[in-house]
């Protein structure tokens, strides 16, 4: 008997029912715990497109971590409400006063002492209305032992609570409280914690606790459920609540993780904040570097623009971890409609359901857009169109095949119907755990067993590959003869292990079809915290060969790293299109985020004027009928509310003036230091208290980008997993006049540079600029670019 093939398996279906509206757009799992590491980190360029509703962040000056103040992020939020809305809160750790994790236990006498001494200066008028105070943190763990359920510790905590919320209360009148903040959601003990709240008039105004297991995208809903139940039980509330620390390692930098989440918080309308396991300045793996995003950013910047108000949504199996799940909204005013899913690899429908035809008309368009992961520290680029569906706007059903369960998919309704997108880029990927690995080793990491080990693609990666004969070998297929994107994922931290050498940059030797060459892998945070690494390669139609090995003809490589896997992208002239309809509104204009790989100029058309906001909130306008240079990262350009869409394109443009460490002038004990990981070999270091540099240029009149190319590993060692960078800033002044003070976040080790992007105005002829910080040490200077910003 001929064996019958096995019926396809019917794709998951998710229903978005547009008819059924759950209220306004909270935006709330856009919070970041320690996110925001100073006023400037990660920089006004990511996060001025997300809708921030809460932080979470330390008392001013305290010495749990070396960033994160309260005030800082009070600047972040104020400036990024620029409707006066009063939208944004800073939820203020206040224990994290102290320096040891867990805190230690002073008794409740000198923490109340060393309250009165912290929470009074952060009482100014920049901060009023903007604070909530947290006065105790995972108390079923630290200090109280509240995970015993011992009626006893209960009533000691409660007592303490008491005495604190009464303090708080006299020394900052006004100022919410938000507690109990346990680890987990704790039945037993919310309701006594409640009970005597409530008895004793040391209610919170706000109710706040973690979640922090794989397991809470299961029984999060059910422990919201179980908390509403308690409050009407007792008579209380409802109060306001702030899960202020949620997701895990494994989440975080996500995509399709994050949107489990989200759409849990904005369907139960809490907020929360991503939670903190790595370094202050991240977003919580949402930045790559400062004013760079990653596929995090690009998903959280889409939630963000959701607008109106959230509807129904009915995924095939809610309360289940690691699955396909939804939030999408609808907005009649700007008659868009919007649907952000993902945590799947099967093939699955978007149903979209309830748009009237009175209002939406005989036909809509749907496209379809995939926001990929890419890595931690990888740098990514907007979304890629990757569907589009035009039809009635009764039972619109959207179809996504071969969906990556790290990306997140973004479906955009709008009237009218609309021509076909070609296809996206033909795009491959192989694990580096199931290719061909000689003398390396592979871990399972980032699954729903070890909610804490680091996302990785395919839940492996392979490391050890510091042998001889170390390599991982490829055998792929392309489509195609031509130029493809080799995209590499990688971490390594060399040089701060066993390693016999200081920490630096590493190398491997990448051979393709038998052509050695090099590939330079700058450092990330950890052997685990991923990157992404570019290179253009050339291939044959069919079968080719990809090699990333410790040896070669060619020679030996530096260092190590760990591989997850490769990407191949068909190579295709760079030219990003944004949609003018789903552009943010500010004021009577529109905001687009442009998005640039490398420094440099760019064409943008669409428009003949605008303002780019620049960096430092800058503002200069610009004439889009010439180049525009962009640095690296996003680029906020306001324009008019007419404009329908822009097109951004590389473009030429005037050669920026490169001025090298060995021809600046140095001052007051600035020293000329040689790295052979520098540009060309040298560094300026020493820099700071008195100590600087200085160049001149010649100009023409008008604003220039600055490029300041630097490096910092200042860093405060001991915490248990959180890695304590230090940002050191570095003032500018311009013909004598001081510009600011800009923040230079660490950049992992002495031997890696990262780019800061300053606007500056010049003047015709010569121009002095001179970098320096009198009160404390700057960053290492590598090199400095000047480009004038609109030729």
């Amino acid at each position: 008997m001929t064996p019958q093939p096995r019926p396809a398996a019917r794709p998951e279906r998710i229903g978005a029912d547009f008819a059924t509206a759950t209220g306004p757009v909270l935006h709330g799992a856009t919070g970041s715990l320690y996110g925001v590491s100073e006023d400037g980190v990660p920089g006004d360029e990511l996060l001025d497109a997300l809708d921030i509703t809460t932080l979470a962040v330390k008392p001013d000056g305290g010495a749990q971590h070396p960033g994160g103040d309260a005030s800082d992020a009070v600047t972040v939020l104020r400036r990024g409400d620029r409707e006066g809305k009063g939208t944004g809160l800073a939820f203020v750790y206040l224990q994290d006063l102290f320096a040891k994790w867990p805190y230690e236990d002073v008794g409740i006498d000198v923490y109340h002492e060393r309250l009165c001494a912290v929470v009074p200066p952060m009482l100014t008028e920049g901060n009023e209305g903007r604070l909530v105070f947290v006065p105790f943190n995972e108390p079923d763990w630290i200090w109280y032992g509240l995970k015993e359920n011992d009626p006893a510790l209960f009533d000691r905590f409660m007592a303490d609570w008491t005495t604190t919320a009464r303090l708080l209360r006299g020394l900052a009148p006004g100022v919410p409280l938000a507690g109990p903040n346990e680890a987990f959601f704790h039945p037993e003990f919310m309701r006594h914690f409640l009970t005597r709240a409530r008895d004793t008039g040391t209610l919170p105004e706000w109710a706040s606790w973690h979640e922090l297991s794989p397991g809470s995208l299961a029984s999060y809903r059910g422990h919201y459920a179980a908390y509403r139940e308690l409050e009407a039980g007792l008579g209380i509330g409802p109060l306001q609540v702030n899960i202020d620390e949620y997701a895990n390692n494994r989440d975080l930098s996500v995509p399709g993780q994050l949107v489990q989440w989200a759409a849990m918080f904005e369907d139960t309308k809490v907020h929360a904040d991503m939670a903190y396991w790595t370094a202050a300045g991240g977003y919580s793996g949402a930045a790559a570097r400062p004013n760079v995003p990653n596929g995090a950013w690009w998903f959280l910047k889409a939630y963000s623009g959701m607008t109106g108000e959230t509807v129904r949504v009915s995924p095939p199996r809610p309360d289940t971890v690691d699955t396909l799940q939804g939030v999408a909204s609808i907005d009649g005013e700007r008659g868009t409609a919007q649907i952000l899913v993902g945590g799947t690899d099967a093939d699955f429908v978007v149903a979209a359901e309830g748009l009237d035809p009175a209002f939406w008309g005989e036909e809509v368009t749907a496209t379809v857009h995939r926001i990929d992961w890419s890595g931690y520290e990888g740098a990514a680029g907007p979304p890629v169109a990757v569907g589009r569906v035009t039809g009635p706007p009764a039972g619109l059903e959207i179809p996504v095949s071969a969906p990556d369960r790290m990306a997140a998919y973004w479906v955009r309704i709008a009237r009218g119907g609309a021509e076909a997108i070609g296809p996206p880029p033909w795009k491959g990927s192989w694990e580096a755990e199931r290719a061909v690995v000689t003398s390396g080793e592979t871990t399972r990491q980032g699954c729903a067993d070890d909610g804490n080990g680091f996302a990785a693609s395919g839940e492996h990666d392979v490391s050890g590959l510091n042998q001889t004969d170390s390599g991982v070998v490829f055998h792929v297929q392309v489509p195609a003869e031509g130029l493809y994107d080799l995209g590499i994922f990688y971490a390594h931290m060399y040089g701060r292990g066993a390693e016999a050498t200081e920490p630096q940059p590493a190398q491997q030797v990448l051979t393709v079809n038998g052509t050695e060459g090099f590939v330079e892998y700058p450092s990330t945070m950890n052997w685990q915290h991923r990157s992404i690494v570019h290179r253009s390669v050339s291939l044959r139609e069919g079968a080719n060969t990809v090699e990333l090995s410790k040896t070669g003809a060619i020679g030996t490589a530096r260092g190590e790293v760990a591989l997850d896997k490769i990407e191949l992208t068909e190579h295709r002239p760079c030219h990003e299109v944004y949609d003018g309809t789903f552009a943010r509104i500010d004021g009577d204009g529109l905001v687009f985020d442009l998005y640039a790989a490398a420094d440099g100029y760019h064409r943008i058309e669409g428009a003949r004027s605008g303002v780019l906001a620049g960096p430092q909130n800058q503002d200069v306008p610009v004439d889009l009928e010439r180049p525009v240079f962009l640095h690296a990262g996003i680029n906020r350009l306001r324009t008019a509310a007419d404009v329908p869409r822009l097109a951004v394109r590389p473009a030429t443009g005037p050669e920026p003036v490169e001025v090298d460490a060995a021809e600046v002038v140095r001052s007051g004990g600035s020293c000329l230091v040689v790295n052979d990981f520098a540009n060309r070999g040298h560094v300026i270091g020493w820099n700071g208290r008195g100590a600087g540099v200085s160049f001149t240029v010649e100009a023409g009149a008008g604003p220039h980008m600055l490029l300041v190319s630097y490096a910092n590993d200042v860093r405060i060692e001991g915490h248990e997993y959180n890695v304590d960078i230090i940002t050191r800033y570095c003032d500018l002044a311009v013909n004598g006049a001081h510009v600011g003070r800009f923040p230079m976040r660490g950049t992992w080790t002495w031997n890696d540079f990262w780019t800061y992007p300053v606007i500056v105005d010049l003047r015709e002829g010569a121009n002095t600029l001179a970098f320096d910080n009198p009160d404390a040490p700057t960053a290492d200077f590598e090199r400095f670019r000047l480009a004038p910003l609109n030729p």
